[in-house]
């Protein structure tokens, strides 16, 4: 397993950096989740804050969350960063004495407050926050994303915006070019470009998120060769949670050692794969990991697999920067519908619509 690296340390001294993520019904997934996650993965003391430790609060869309502890508590670790969630959540927070004081108190040491908005702007406003070290060697990797209906939101849009923080040359592609999916809650993605259309040797990682997409992606012949041919060329191939269906259905998983979400421990092993319960597991240029808590180690692993010289394209098949329509932010969310195969017939598909 690669070392996520030396903790975040506060630019006045060696001590852990403590960051506090306040949290409150209404919160935007991205704006909470992002910081968290990547703040874990720097190794950051982090905790998570709420008007109460024992309730369950819910993003716009439906996400849970339970708080480490509540606000009185959170205001005695007196963190160096603070993250405030926005919309209405911020709303919410806003009518709460405790709140407001944790606020002032954090500026009154002249410590950051981070009010998250954008999810596409926020990464940089944490590397800033947290004075994160740059990456020179992820700048200009070509990293692809695989999407497909009822994706799990976390394991797509945090390795997109957390590579793209660092310069790497992110892009989302699915079965159809600029296609509309929505995630196990409604969060949305279009593709910047379909699968047919990436040359494998210009692919330096492949990343596949879990949800239950993996089952719409293992229908999918070319994304099913693109995944093998990319393994075959030497790159990196990374899959997590139900993404491990797709290692088996591109003949990937037999001989190999690799872990997933325990749901499907069954498959993988029935498919020839030596199974561990383990965070991240990498065998060769196969990088695997289980559920959204194991992000942190499943990007430090493949950040480290791209300190690694690879052969690589010349780039030729990736979608030109204009054309791309991959971004975190969103007005309308999306939903899934059934639709019919055909004429009379008793068979139907998921698809993606926007909500309404």
């Amino acid at each position: 397993m690669a070392d996520p690296g030396s903790a975040v340390t506060e630019q006045s001294g060696n001590r852990t950096l403590r960051a506090t993520a306040l949290v409150e019904d209404g919160y935007h997934e991205l704006g909470f989740w992002y910081p968290v996650l990547r703040l874990r993965e720097l190794g950051a003391h982090l905790s998570v804050a709420g008007p109460a430790a024992d309730q369950t609060y819910m993003s716009v869309l439906g996400y849970p969350v339970i708080p480490d502890e509540d606000l009185s508590a959170a205001a005695k670790q007196e963190p160096d960063l603070l993250i405030m969630p926005g919309g209405e959540a911020a709303q919410r927070l806003a009518t709460s004495e405790l709140a407001n004081a944790l606020i002032k108190d954090c500026e009154a040491r002249g410590h950051a407050v981070i009010w998250t908005g954008d999810p596409d702007a926020l990464p940089s406003l944490v590397a800033t926050a947290a004075a994160i070290p740059d990456e020179p060697h992820l700048r200009g990797r070509r990293v692809l994303v695989l999407a497909e209906s009822q994706y799990q939101e976390l394991e797509l849009w945090y390795p997109v915006l957390r590579f793209r923080a660092a310069g790497a040359d992110v892009v989302v592609a699915s079965p159809l070019r600029g296609a509309l999916y929505a995630s196990k809650i409604g969060y949305p993605v279009r593709s910047d470009c379909s699968v047919d259309e990436i040359a494998p040797a210009d692919v330096d990682v492949l990343i596949i998120p879990g949800g239950f997409a993996p089952e719409g992606m293992r229908r999918s012949q070319p994304l099913l060769d693109l995944v093998r041919k990319v393994y075959d060329n030497g790159a990196v191939v990374a899959a997590i949670c139900h993404a491990g269906w797709v290692l088996v259905s591109a003949g990937l998983a037999r001989g190999h050692r690799l872990t997933c979400v325990p749901i499907i421990r069954d498959d993988v092993i029935s498919a020839g794969a030596d199974y561990v319960d383990e965070p991240v597991v990498r065998d060769g240029n196969l990088i695997t990991s289980r559920l959204p808590n194991d992000l942190p180690a499943f990007c430090a692993e493949i950040g480290a697999a791209l300190r690694e010289p690879t052969a690589g394209g010349d780039g030729h098949s990736w979608p030109a920067p204009a054309s791309r329509v991959s971004m975190a932010a969103y007005s309308v969310a999306a939903e899934l519908r059934m639709a019919p195969v055909g004429p009379a017939n008793a068979n139907y598909r998921a698809v993606s619509v926007p909500a309404g």
